[in-house]
């Protein structure tokens, strides 16, 4: 429960927090303005505190991981040749440099319920902005950000609206419904197939979440599983979700080096990521010089130019691997896989293991949206995955006393 009276601090620091999940994909610059405020406010807040966040218990592992992951990005920069254009690229990745900083203040500051709320407001106006879009506009629905990343936003706060389903009250479970169902509905009408494609999979794990929590009975499992069998079978007779999968099969049936369709780009990029990768193995072309690494794989002038379209290789991982070496992708793994494993620990630690599963759930959608795009070349998808993973750690923390009062 809240204090009766919350200074006017405590007030705005938690509504920079609830707007990130909140109104990431519905307002301009919404989410990365707050964010960029709550992390001065936490570096601001740890130098007067006289706080090393690296040497802070509840947050250290959480701190190395993602500050060690901007580390690589600078050593990609430096060792290749640095300029201008590749430290306004490296910019992009300050979200994980002040990562540190922002999971302590966290810890200390995060009214948990807020972070809660936020996300399954931000889940039912996806939703609402959606239908406005694809029904009233005629366009995909895409928010304020493209269709891929509001896709794949939505899905996963989607999927934190139901982590605490089954201990809470009748009137949360309602809005808890309402939430994943806006948000799932905001998935389809992206026409995102990558979103569409994890969808199943957060299923699997969302199940495996709620049993190792023994949250779940035998009942509810069956019950749970035939509703997601109808909503799967039910969208996939849509006529959207038809056609997109129809196209996707067309294109691969028909797919030449020279085809920049929305598959056949994909693959070419994927050939060229794998050809190119081998000339700087270690550490990489540079964050900066994946457009002509790709543009390398071509001898013929016109390919070249139409691949030179592409920054990236819509895959995080080839991307990685091009842009960063193999100390990247090593970085990149443990990026997903060392949270996971600290998640887990505390997936039966009471209310922490809410955030724990939250934090599972999400590392897990980043993992799969990283095989058919890029996850973290864009500011919104780095301003989520960072803020949610240390609002997770945080919330999970054994020591994050205040967001019991």
């Amino acid at each position: 429960m809240f204090k009766t009276k919350m200074s006017l601090q405590t007030i705005t620091v938690n509504s920079l927090f609830f707007i990130i999940p909140g109104f990431i994909l519905v307002v301009p610059g919404a989410g990365e303005a707050s964010f960029v405020i709550i992390s001065l406010w936490s570096m601001i807040y740890c130098y007067k505190e006289k706080i090393n966040p690296f040497k802070y218990n509840a947050t250290k592992s959480f701190s190395f991981i993602l500050f060690g992951y901007f580390v690589i990005s600078f050593l990609s920069v430096i060792a290749s040749d640095p300029s201008l254009y590749a430290f306004r690229r490296l910019g992009t990745n300050f979200h994980f440099l002040v990562a540190p900083w922002l999971a302590v203040f966290l810890l200390n500051r995060l009214k948990v319920p807020i972070l809660s709320n936020g996300i399954k407001v931000g889940a039912i106006l996806a939703g609402i902005v959606a239908l406005v879009q694809y029904f009233y506009l005629g366009t995909r629905a895409g928010g304020v950000v493209n269709e891929i990343l509001f896709g794949d936003i939505a899905l996963l706060l989607a999927f934190f609206s139901l982590i605490n389903f089954f201990h809470e009250s009748t009137k949360e479970k309602t809005l808890s419904i309402i939430s994943f169902s806006l948000g799932l509905t905001a998935v389809i009408l992206s026409l995102s197939r990558g979103a569409w494609i994890t969808a199943p999979i957060l299923f699997i794990v969302l199940i495996f979440i709620w049993t190792q929590q023994k949250a779940i009975s035998i009942k509810n499992l069956m019950l749970i599983c035939m509703i997601a069998m109808g909503i799967v079978i039910a969208a996939g007779l849509t006529p959207q979700v038809q056609s997109r999968f129809q196209t996707m099969n067309n294109q691969i049936m028909n797919y030449k080096d020279n085809d920049f369709s929305s598959v056949g780009a994909r693959i070419t990029l994927w050939k060229a990521a794998l050809h190119v990768f081998p000339n700087h193995p270690i550490i990489g072309y540079g964050l900066h010089n994946t457009k002509l690494a790709a543009s390398d794989f071509f001898q013929d002038v016109q390919l070249k130019k139409n691949i030179s379209y592409y920054d990236h290789f819509h895959n995080e991982y080839l991307n990685t691997l091009v842009g960063k070496g193999l100390v990247g992708l090593f970085g990149l793994l443990a990026l997903f896989l060392v949270p996971i494993r600290l998640f887990y620990k505390n997936i039966n630690s009471g209310n922490k293991s809410n955030f724990a599963g939250i934090g599972i759930i999400l590392c897990t959608g980043y993992i799969f949206f990283g095989l058919t795009n890029i996850t973290f070349g864009h500011g919104i998808f780095n301003t989520f995955f960072v803020f949610i993973l240390t609002a997770c750690s945080s919330a999970s923390s054994c020591i994050l006393s205040r967001s019991s009062q």
